[in-house]
């Protein structure tokens, strides 16, 4: 969930959750029904994808593995499929549990500060 924070002068965009862009080089993979697909932003609440897949917009079956620390964690899920845009498919996670949501949340949050990390490298 997106902390409740009031910046003077800007607007809210209705976005649920905060979006981390993935690299290719994140530790993180997908597949939805059993399909690689390519991830483009990731969310506590959802994720958008590309996939050369035909899909159609309903619920499929996910599995998200990804790496925090030295540990390996898999989640199998549902996605619901709430829209295409262009290329990009966009979905909303269905029924995770608790803990799953935690293990999401502390990945992006990861994933953010060793991307926040390595920018810093590069300009010193």
């Amino acid at each position: 969930m997106k902390p409740i924070i009031r910046i003077p002068d800007i607007t809210d965009s209705g976005r649920r959750a905060f979006r981390l862009k993935i690299g290719p080089d994140a530790p993180l993979r997908v597949r939805i029904n059993g399909k690689p697909v390519k991830v483009d932003n990731i969310s506590a609440t959802g994720l958008a994808f590309t996939t050369e897949t035909q899909l159609t917009l309903q619920y499929c079956a996910a599995v998200i593995k990804f790496k925090i620390a030295e540990r390996i964690f898999t989640i199998e899920c549902t996605l619901r499929l709430v829209r295409k845009s262009g290329h990009i498919w966009c979905a909303d996670f269905s029924e995770l549990n608790p803990q799953q949501q935690r293990l999401l949340s502390e990945f992006i949050t990861g994933y953010q500060s060793e991307q926040i990390r390595n920018q810093d490298n590069k300009t010193e």
